[in-house]
């Protein structure tokens, strides 16, 4: 008895690192058996295995520390990438085909006609260029290094609940995918340094990095956005004036060569996200569907068969809301903290309404849930709602796009609802707290 209570103790207090890293190589081992013979039980294990793991982490975070904490993520993406291309598995349709036409285009001399900002296809062509044409492996290995930033930037915040909510990004049930497959990572990397920055009051380091961010995908302008009214209403001309000139002077400094060379090109993916429809992954297509208005296209990521004035309304309430965020910003000058929570909800909140949601923008909503949380929250049960349904989030979405549960034709809708249920409920509840 002595000694079974004994064993008990040493497995209470075991090292959360050690438990991480376990649960961690569970998951990369069940994905590995997904990937040779594809069944939800395996999916379903990769949550479970996830979840144990956080949760220890969370019962031990005071122990959590960076260095290892970093090593384990680079290893987790790392392995979950080296199992899918060791078992061939078939990559995103992006990163192998689109990614490489675009990269090859520029490469060859031509700036091509991307729905993705200049920065994403500088990216592209980086990819390309040390892969030699292809950017399916190049892209998988490139990503890491960024999703190690975001983990590190989460960290970085340094406030009592920054910890866990870090390791909550690195281990998220279902998210690798799309840091292998995927480059929004760059984007949610971006954002949540362009934050950090920000809070050490480094105003002009802060625009830089959100103007990288936005480059590569245009949310984390938005923050900057939040952040220069809320320096204007707290009458810190000097920091907004900094904040902005770094913001606009990156961009210009980038966009302005492209543009003298070949405009329409470049213009093109403005023009070309501009003119799409609501889809039928984004949340507008889950009402009008209920009211019989809207009618599945011919997949869950192509334009819905609704009316134009949809598309409108759609519009309409999004560009409410980041106004409405906009006004909270002023309302709470002089608050450092509603600032920066607010800054990072905004992306949150825009992507969220928007007409046309792709799975992986789940990569800068997470971001910007651990970043307002990290800085908001103090209570260890708040942070754990918080992981909670994150977690739920990100499990809802995966079941969207990349897997399919049984009856895919209605539980797909089923896991679009508890998405937008789940990333609403969060984001709102962390914008209501930073009026508090």
């Amino acid at each position: 008895m002595a000694v079974a209570a004994a064993t008990g103790r040493t497995f209470a207090r075991a090292d959360p690192h050690v438990v991480l890293a376990a649960a961690a190589t569970l998951v990369v081992a069940a994905e590995a058996a997904y990937s040779h013979a594809a069944s939800d039980a395996w999916l379903a294990l990769e949550v479970l295995l996830a979840a144990v793991g956080l949760l220890y982490a969370w019962r031990e975070q005071e122990r959590l520390r960076l260095a290892p904490l970093l090593a384990l993520a680079f290893a987790f993406q790392l392995a979950y990438t080296v199992v899918h291309l060791g078992l061939d598995v078939r990559s995103d349709f992006d990163s192998r085909v689109l990614f490489k036409r675009y990269g090859n285009q520029l490469l060859d001399g031509e700036y091509p006609e991307a729905e993705y900002p200049v920065g994403a296809v500088l990216l592209f062509g980086l990819e390309a260029w040390i892969s030699g044409g292809a950017t399916r492996v190049a892209n998988a290995f490139t990503m890491i290094p960024f999703q190690l930033l975001l983990v590190g930037a989460v960290w970085a915040l340094r406030t009592q609940t920054a910890a866990w909510l870090a390791a909550v990004v690195a281990f998220l049930p279902l998210e690798p995918y799309f840091v292998e497959f995927k480059f929004d990572v760059v984007a949610a990397a971006a954002l949540a340094v362009g934050i950090v920055l920000a809070r050490r009051e480094r105003w002009g380091w802060s625009g830089v990095v959100l103007a990288v961010g936005a480059l590569v995908k245009w949310t984390p302008g938005l923050a900057f956005l939040v952040l220069v009214v809320w320096l204007v209403a707290s009458r810190l001309p000097r920091a907004a004036a900094r904040h902005a000139v770094a913001f606009v002077a990156t961009l210009v400094a980038v966009y302005v060569p492209f543009l003298l060379w070949q405009p329409d090109a470049v213009l093109h993916a403005y023009t070309e996200q501009g003119g799409r429809d609501v889809t039928g992954e984004s949340i507008w297509y889950l009402p009008f569907r209920a009211l019989g208005i809207a009618r599945f296209g011919t997949h869950v990521s192509a334009p819905a068969d609704a009316p134009g004035w949809v598309n409108g309304v759609a519009t309409f309430i999004q560009l409410a809301v980041v106004a409405g965020l906009l006004v909270l910003a002023v309302r709470r000058r002089g608050s450092l903290t509603a600032a920066l929570a607010l800054g990072a909800l905004t992306p949150a909140a825009f992507l969220l309404t928007n007409r046309i949601f792709s799975p992986q923008f789940l990569l800068v909503l997470v971001a910007a849930w651990a970043v307002a949380a990290a800085v908001l929250l103090r209570d260890r049960r708040e942070q754990l709602v918080v992981g909670v349904a994150a977690g739920g989030a990100a499990v809802a979405n995966a079941f969207v796009y990349p897997y399919a549960l049984p009856h895919y034709d209605q539980t797909w809708v089923a896991a679009s609802t508890l998405l937008y249920v789940s990333g609403i409920a969060l984001t709102a509840w962390l914008v209501v707290r930073t009026q508090g």
